[in-house]
């Protein structure tokens, strides 16, 4: 290569492009094809560089000297070489587990199937003071985030070093995360999963769909703060990027066309006979309706359901298991889940159904109707007629006041006539449908139906897997497929709480008794030392 200038000069551009790309592969998280192009580049100018001097390059090889240096200079490169790749393959595929109680340090299922399913880079901007209280727990948590996916980088920043970045993302309080894509972005005021999770999902939403909850026939208030009301089932569709309206359908002409979902939960009366055609004209075009039926009322819609292939029971389940758990018989726990959407990531999670009934699917559905039974009640439990259940209650009550010296509890057994756990209490259907306009694909409609209204109330929604179940619920009905799933769990404080006995022996072992053990063992060896010389 001597004679070659040419050549000498490709072959020093071509090493130090192959060195700057194999370096930036080896770093970067979301670029990494540009660092293997470039070196690939590299590599190929340094061997047409070797093919332009292909003389000089035998010659030298022929020499001894050559091969013997060549040799050692290949064994030290090896070793170099192995060591950047082992640092490089540790730094982008390193791994993690999580040992701790309720795998708290673990993102949720629902978190790592969004972040999997980001197609745009998204970048977290946490403004903190370098001091502030809060900043090694926000690093900490963005950190698992970019852990899962590549497409999601953080940035730690000071809002007094870096003012001009702060006043551009529109920050104006510490301890904010601004999420950053593609020309949107989305705070966060508390950097927990629940609300990084919630953010990260209407960042990647272009539009908010909208959930219409049926009014008009006693049903929960959506704004009451009462145990039995819906502001926290209604707060938590917000918060998924949902838009929740009330619909008065007997006043309407039909079902808003941009309804995602249409919810009728706890209706106490009847429903018009208009308004049941308005809700069939929906799902006739591929609606998704969402049915919570107490025992006291169907709200008209058993023959409705019927010809759905969903059959509910006028009847209530009784569970002696929920003794276990401290609640009354008459909350059925469910632990026994149905192969579905809904339900697949929800094994070993119990719900919680406060008075319910049965729900289950007709052994011969109608044609084009496929359902699953979704949630079942334990094997202590059982199906009794609602109305002579509350007559037969009533009763004993009466019984119990009246004697007020021999009062005890009411003893719940099934009767002759009673249907044994497990027992269906919710279903999920698909109904094959016309296409809502001509020159569109038919969409099947969609139908869940729960026996109970009361598990998704302000007293229940969190008790259990209730919230997720409700929430996978009407993410499927919507088919927002990358939503059902466990939702983020919010963290709960675990104080270390010692008796002063404890805090004494955790004081006195490692900072008096241990040095004073090693002080006396090392003495008797140096006496013994002293006495053998």
């Amino acid at each position: 290569m001597r004679h070659n200038p040419t050549a000498k000069w490709l072959a020093l551009v071509g090493l130090i492009v192959m060195a700057c790309g194999g370096l930036f592969y080896a770093l970067s998280i979301r670029h990494d094809l540009y660092g293997a192009i470039a070196a690939g580049v590299g590599l190929l100018l340094v061997l047409v560089a070797a093919l332009m001097a292909r003389e000089a390059v035998g010659a030298f090889f022929a020499r001894r000297s050559a091969r013997l240096g060549l040799g050692s200079g290949v064994a030290i490169l090896a070793v170099l070489a192995l060591v950047l790749f082992l640092g490089a393959l540790a730094t982008r595929h390193h791994l993690r587990w999580d040992f701790s109680q309720g795998s708290s340090y673990t993102l949720s299922a629902q978190t790592v199937q969004v972040l999997k399913g980001l197609k745009k880079p998204v970048k977290a901007y946490a403004f903190f003071k370098d001091a502030q209280a809060g900043r090694a727990q926000a690093a900490e948590e963005l950190e698992k985030y970019a852990y899962v996916s590549r497409q999601f980088t953080y940035q730690m920043v000071n809002p007094d070093h870096q003012p001009t970045l702060a006043k551009s993302l529109g920050v104006r309080n510490y301890g904010t995360v601004v999420l950053v894509s593609g020309g949107k972005d989305e705070r966060v005021q508390l950097p927990e999963e629940q609300e990084l999770t919630n953010a990260l999902i209407r960042l990647g939403r272009t539009e908010k769909k909208k959930v219409y909850f049926l009014t008009g026939h006693g049903e929960p208030s959506l704004d009451g703060v009462g145990k039995e009301d819906l502001s926290s089932f209604r707060k938590a569709l917000e918060a998924s990027n949902y838009e929740v309206k009330s619909l008065m359908l007997v006043t309407s002409s039909q079902v808003p066309p941009d309804a995602a979902v249409v919810i009728v939960a706890g209706p106490e009366q009847t429903l018009r006979p208009q308004e049941t055609l308005r809700l069939a004209a929906y799902q006739a075009k591929g609606g998704a309706v969402l049915l919570l039926l107490d025992p006291d009322s169907d709200a008209g819609l058993a023959s409705w359901l019927d010809k759905r292939g969903v059959v509910i029971g006028q009847d209530i389940i009784i569970d002696q298991a929920a003794r276990l758990a401290g609640l009354s018989p008459l909350v059925p726990v469910i632990s026994e889940y149905g192969f579905h959407e809904i339900t697949k990531v929800l094994s070993g999670t119990i719900c919680f159904f406060p008075q319910a009934r049965s729900v289950r699917m007709s052994p011969k559905p109608p044609a084009g109707v496929k359902g699953e039974e979704l949630v079942k009640s334990s094997p202590a439990s059982w199906a009794t007629n609602y109305k002579e259940f509350l007559a037969w209650y009533q009763a004993q009550v009466d019984k119990i006041k009246q004697n007020q010296e021999q009062q005890k509890s009411i003893e719940l057994k099934p009767g002759p006539k009673d249907t044994k756990g497990p027992i269906s209490l919710g279903v999920a259907v698909s109904i094959e449908g016309k296409a809502p306009d001509q020159g569109k694909a038919p969409s099947p409609a969609r139908l869940v139906v729960f026996g109970d209204a009361d598990f998704v109330n302000n007293e229940f929604l969190d008790l259990g897997g209730n919230h997720d179940l409700v929430m996978n619920s009407v993410s499927w009905l919507a088919k927002d497929d990358d939503l059902v799933s466990i939702r983020a769990k919010k963290k709960t404080s675990q104080p270390l709480l010692l008796q002063p006995a404890q805090e004494r022996l955790l004081f006195w072992i490692p900072l008096v008794v241990w040095p004073l053990v090693v002080a006396v063992i090392g003495a008797v060896m140096i006496l013994r030392r002293r006495r053998g010389r």
